[in-house]
């Protein structure tokens, strides 16, 4: 249709639109609403565009994934006409237009599949067209400004925290952040933050991860401001987020208090006991702790853990921690405790080539017939006929649990590999016995065939 129309003369196309504006009241309105705004838009005009498009790309009052794109048309067309204006004469006006873009394309999100992230992706190049604004504008601030964008700035992230569709409440919140670093604003931004925090949109959530994004807000406006009495005492009272906790361990690291830090990683480890992660990341920090006090017998301690836990860097780190004459010993009882470990087993194959024990990568092959696949090449030159064996063995099982011609074919991929390492007169006989021991698969048989 498109290709026809591109070949119609002007006369053509004219009589085609005017007879569209006598049939299509729709057309008529968007044409009218277009021209009308030629030069400039308001944010009623805004908001209906955008939703007409919504409106026109939903099916039965839902947004089906291939028809996203449609529905935010309208958002689109009010974001290119924000491209346009000047951020030195028409800030206040790009916030609001940007602000209802992301209040219809999230009211979309609640009606459509938006696999394809197209809507979610409008709402942030708002965000950040805002992000943007607020960074270059104004060139002077004073206590009105301010005031006035927090009080425009403030229903719009309540909405945002009320439906959680995106994070587009606390980047609103660190995008007016910015402006902190203009002027004395603390006591106006740290306020702002805590009504926030006590409004029913936040306490009505179940989780405390946004609590806590805009905890860590009113942090950095403390920090701003380099009031370290409040920060102290910010600390203290707000120690049951984790995020507060590291904020202030980091502090004491750079000021190259380890003891301090040390001791505050412990009392985490103990507040989240039962959240490995979270263990986890205080003994990291832990770790650069005793780094700075030089304290080697716990740095070894916790090196020898991280290892058990399979994170390689440890392991040189341990090695060159323990003294030369100790480390014998400790390696030894390091690697029997690695071999209990599923966790580990990575690092403690690859410290097994890496120290030439394959005595013990062979045994470990033995017990683990499916290791071979990968680790024979490290086996050949000593241990030919264990790995051809172990090799057999471990095709057969593959075989035998075998039952379609997918895991045939499978099966036959590893014949190929076996052929690889030990030859085409080994793959040969194992060919001839595992046709010798199942004549009644006709499809095992063909895929057989066809191994060269």
């Amino acid at each position: 249709m498109l290709a026809q129309l591109k070949t119609l003369k002007k006369a053509e196309l004219l009589d085609i639109l005017e007879e569209l504006l006598k049939k299509q009241p729709t057309v008529n309105l968007y044409l009218t609403e277009k021209f009308s705004n030629a030069d400039g838009m308001d944010e009623q005009t805004a908001r209906r565009l955008i939703q007409k498009s919504a409106n026109h790309a939903s099916r039965s009052g839902f947004i089906e994934w291939d028809r996203a794109s449609l529905a935010i048309e309208g958002a689109e067309e009010v974001q290119e006409y924000v491209d346009g204006l000047q951020i030195e004469q028409d800030a206040e006006k790009i916030i609001c237009l940007s602000l209802i873009v992301i209040e219809e394309c999230r009211d979309m999100l609640l009606r459509a599949d938006d696999s394809a992230g197209e809507i979610s992706s409008t709402v942030y190049e708002s965000l950040e067209k805002i992000n943007e604004t607020l960074a270059n504008w104004p060139v002077e601030l004073d206590e009105s400004i301010v005031a006035g964008m927090l009080n425009l700035l403030y229903p719009h992230i309540l909405l945002n925290l009320e439906k959680d569709i995106t994070d587009a409440a606390g980047d609103l919140l660190v995008s007016v952040l910015q402006w902190n670093d203009k002027g004395n604003f603390t006591d106006k931004f740290y306020d702002f933050i805590e009504k926030v925090i006590g409004s029913r949109e936040m306490k009505s959530k179940s989780y405390l991860y946004t609590e806590e994004r805009f905890r860590m807000c009113q942090l950095v406006v403390l920090q701003q401001a380099e009031d370290q009495q409040a920060i102290e005492s910010f600390y203290i009272e707000h120690r049951g987020y984790p995020e507060v906790r590291k904020a202030q361990i980091l502090q004491a690291l750079n000021a190259g208090e380890f003891e301090k830090a040390a001791q505050l990683c412990v009392e985490s480890e103990q507040l989240d006991a039962k959240l490995a992660g979270l263990v986890h990341d205080w003994e990291k920090l832990r770790f650069r702790a005793y780094e700075g006090m030089g304290n080697t017998a716990e740095l070894i301690d916790l090196s020898l853990q991280f290892v058990l836990d399979g994170e390689e860097e440890y392991y040189h780190r341990l090695k060159s921690l323990v003294a030369v004459e100790d480390w014998p010993e400790k390696r030894e009882a390091m690697l029997a405790e690695m071999k209990m470990r599923p966790r580990c087993r990575p690092l403690y194959l690859g410290i097994l080539i890496d120290e030439k024990r394959f005595d013990e990568l062979l045994d470990y092959c033995q017990k683990d017939v499916a290791a071979i696949e990968h680790l024979h090449p490290h086996l050949l030159a000593e241990y030919p006929h264990e790995v051809n064996e172990i090799y057999t063995s471990y095709i057969y099982r593959v075989i035998e649990q075998a039952s379609n011609r997918k895991a045939y074919w499978s099966a036959c991929q590893k014949i190929k590999g076996f052929q690889q390492a030990l030859g085409a007169e080994a793959a040969t006989g194992l060919i001839k016995e595992l046709k010798f021991m199942y004549p009644k698969r006709p499809a095992l048989l063909d895929e057989l065939g066809k191994i060269q």
